[in-house]
């Protein structure tokens, strides 16, 4: 029969430290990992970065309220005073009548007054109170007649007469002057009773 032969005391005592060892070796690893912690805790602050806050957006005006068309024209700026109408000429005097190469017998209260002049012609008008009565024209070429009527020819004076009203009346006369100069005599008038006054004026025009 075989005697069993047990280990010497200096071979278990290993034995005993590596189970030892194998019953805490969690505690250490448990360990090495609180001290890993406490490591990373312990070092330097690291910076994080934040993003930027975002910029407040700017304020809006608030929305002008529509026109309301209120059916008036805008105003317009005055351009200014206007210019003051140029004078009328002044009525022929006795001595400047005397210089034409024409006549005429005027009323009372009337005036012989110059118009547009050329190289060629001159133009005349007889007014009252500011009425035109007649109108005369010395010079070439004029536009002899400008009524329609009976054409009538006395004394070397052709006339045009035509019917108003029940009465006849001589609306216009042509003389032939010498070196083709005309004179021309026509009724300007408008209403009745200036016509007729009209008609008796230039009735007197008659070359000099």
């Amino acid at each position: 029969m075989k005697t069993l032969v047990l280990p010497s005391r200096p071979l278990a005592v290993p034995g005993l430290a590596l189970a030892a060892c194998l019953i805490f070796a969690p505690g250490i690893g448990v360990a090495q990992d609180g001290n890993i912690t406490r490591d990373l805790n312990s070092g330097p602050p690291v910076a994080i970065a934040t993003p930027p806050a975002p910029a407040p957006e700017p304020e809006r005006a608030p929305d002008a309220e529509p026109a309301v068309d209120s059916g008036e024209e805008p105003a317009v700026e005055a351009a200014g005073p206007a210019a003051p109408p140029a004078p009328e000429p002044a009525a022929l005097t006795v001595s400047e009548r005397l210089a034409l190469p024409f006549r005429i017998a005027m009323p009372e209260g009337a005036g012989l007054y110059p118009g547009r002049s050329g190289p060629e012609f001159d133009i005349f008008s007889v007014r009252r109170e500011g009425r035109g009565l007649v109108m005369i024209y010395v010079g070439p070429q004029s536009q002899f007649p400008i009524y329609s009527g009976e054409q009538r020819e006395r004394a070397g004076r052709r006339s045009i007469i035509v019917n108003e009203g029940g009465r006849p009346l001589a609306l216009e006369h042509l003389y032939r002057l010498r070196d083709g100069v005309e004179l021309h005599v026509w009724v300007s008038a408008v209403s009745d009773e200036d016509r007729v006054l009209a008609d008796a004026i230039g009735q007197t025009v008659e070359p000099r």
